[in-house]
């Protein structure tokens, strides 16, 4: 049903890999292979040749080709799963036609229980794919890398500097929880920052980043679906940019994220938008956009099933008792992977999976000190 909409990969990218590179490996969408089986791939990778909809992102709507050009000529690492390649959205008259396929054909590869990993186009296909999770009919938690906070007026028209604004007010409402990664703080308005705090959100500027990008492992481990912004990322390691900054993460950084990503077990999507192959004649950007995705495939194959594929008895308990103020903080611990979890108050009706908040080893640590962690007082007053 979805050939009309979606344009095969040609058949020269494949044979211009090298012999059992990942262009090799890829279950590829060709004219002569067809559209493959969703049911049995792990992980679609989905081009998205659209950024009509953004304000200063002209270019990037050819991202897509660049970056399959670098990961088919990767080698695979020791992976059990099946990843395919769909091809390109066809674009549609406007950009919002183009969203409608791209939402549409998310929601039915995350009922397949395949993970989407949408190379764009512009950031606004962000809504998209936020959008394909309302067919689910659950409420997620989301992750975005970004050097700025696209939070600009929601009455204006949708594009790439206020899509933050309609995901939070798209309806219907299924955004539980939301972590921005990676903000530079003389980018971000200061009342942008105090609404992120109204609303019990975490925005974590790049100076938490830098340097201990492991400190943002349970915040990916938390998210449904992770938006990344080829912003996030420093002019020198991704020049491929509208508007470069000599500061952001490094590429090591990026590449570190993305694994972390894989891994996650409770992450089923994932978008890679706003790199501009116009802006990144040597291809080095496309590289790296190909590097990070390798290591998400690499995290892929390294998931334990933890929670919540497992329930809380199959984990070992820690009671921490606090004197003030008087509070019993219960953490668990994975002896299948050895990450952390706390456990958080919930309100009546809420989904069960955010009774558990993924933490790390030093919130444990920070309870036994008597601190009540950050993580756990956001939730408490995101519960009432």
């Amino acid at each position: 049903m979805w050939e009309d909409c979606i344009q095969p990969i040609p058949q020269a990218w494949v044979d211009a890999s090298p012999a059992g590179s990942l262009g090799h490996q890829l279950v590829v969408h060709t004219e002569a292979h067809g559209f493959p089986d969703l049911r049995n791939v792990r992980i679609a990778i989905l081009g998205v040749p659209e950024d009509r909809g953004s304000v200063d992102q002209r270019g990037a709507r050819d991202g897509s080709r660049a970056i399959r050009k670098e990961l088919y000529s990767l080698f695979p690492g020791s992976w059990d799963f099946q990843i395919a390649d769909i091809g390109d959205i066809v674009p549609g008259r406007d950009a919002i036609d183009s969203m409608a396929a791209m939402e549409a054909l998310c929601a039915e590869m995350l009922k397949c229980h395949c993970i989407p990993l949408v190379l764009g186009g512009s950031s606004d296909l962000g809504l998209a794919l936020y959008r394909a999770y309302s067919h689910l009919e659950m409420t997620v938690n989301a992750a975005i890398l970004h050097s700025r906070i696209a939070l600009g007026q929601d009455s204006e028209p949708l594009h790439d500097k206020n899509v933050l604004s309609h995901i939070l007010t798209a309806k219907p409402y299924c955004l539980y929880n939301l972590a921005h990664i990676g903000h530079q703080a003389y980018y971000v308005a200061p009342e942008v920052l105090d609404l992120f705090e109204r609303m019990h959100f975490y925005a974590h500027r790049l100076g938490e980043v830098r340097g201990k990008v492991q400190e943002i492992e349970p915040f990916l481990r938390d998210a449904d679906f992770l938006l990344v912004n080829n912003h996030v990322v420093r002019m020198a390691d991704a020049p491929g940019q509208s508007h470069p900054s000599p500061n952001g993460m490094t590429a090591e950084e990026l590449c570190a994220a993305m694994r972390y990503a894989g891994m996650s077990d409770k992450l089923t999507a994932v978008g890679y938008f706003d790199y501009n192959p116009l802006l990144d004649p040597t291809g080095q950007n496309a590289q790296l956009i190909a590097q990070a995705l390798w290591y998400f495939m690499e995290g892929v194959q390294w998931r334990k099933g933890d929670y919540p594929l497992r329930p809380k008895s199959d984990y070992t308990r820690f009671t921490v008792l606090l004197e003030e103020p008087a509070q019993e903080l219960v953490f668990f611990k994975s002896p299948f992977s050895g990450r952390w979890w706390m456990e958080v108050p919930a309100h009546p009706g809420q989904d069960a999976r955010h009774h558990l908040m993924p933490c790390s080893l030093g919130d444990y640590e920070a309870a036994q000190r008597g601190e009540i962690p950050d993580r756990w007082w956001k939730a408490v007053h995101k519960a009432h």
